[in-house]
Order: C-alpha cells, then sequence, then structure tokens
C-alpha cells in the first residue's frame, strides 16, 4: 500500500521514462527552432537578392513579397518531396 502511494505522488518507473522523452523531444524542439529562427534572417536576405537580381525591382515592399512567394514555394516543394520519401511502403 505505502509503494502503490509513493508511486501514484512521485510517479512510477513509466513516468519517468515517459518524462525523460517528453523533455528530450522539448529540448530538440527548442533547439530546432533557434536554429530556424537564427537562419531566417539569412534566408529572407539571399532570396531578397536573387529576386532584385531577376526582377530588377526597387520597390522592399515589392521585393519582400515576392521573395515570401519564393520562400513559401520551395518550402513546399520541399515538404512534398520529404514526405514522399519519408512514406511508408504500406501506404501507397
Amino acid at each position: 500500500m505505502r509503494q502503490k502511494i509513493k508511486e501514484f505522488l512521485w510517479g512510477g518507473r513509466s513516468f519517468k521514462k515517459e518524462f525523460k522523452k517528453e523533455m528530450r523531444y522539448l529540448i530538440l524542439f527548442t533547439l530546432g527552432f533557434t536554429i530556424a529562427f537564427t537562419w531566417r534572417q539569412t534566408i529572407f536576405d539571399i532570396s531578397l537578392s536573387i529576386m532584385k537580381f531577376i526582377t530588377h525591382l526597387d520597390s522592399s515592399f515589392g521585393l519582400s513579397l515576392l521573395s515570401s512567394i519564393l520562400i513559401t514555394f520551395i518550402s513546399l516543394i520541399l515538404i512534398y518531396f520529404t514526405s514522399k520519401w519519408l512514406k511508408d511502403k504500406g501506404d501507397y
């Protein structure tokens, strides 16, 4: 009885295992978000330069809009091919 109360209040072995798993996911998500946030401006500046070179626009609004569309299009292509690549063979 005493052991059951202790496991209920402090969590059993499966609770600790699940907690470690969730903590690992939280750390991975946080680090991944930090990396993505750091590269965000660099990727935007590169796409801005590409759009300026291709279109010869001087409008900052137009360049920003075209750069965002370019990044979105490239991201959608990457998501599509990654989902195809990671799809299980039984899902076809």
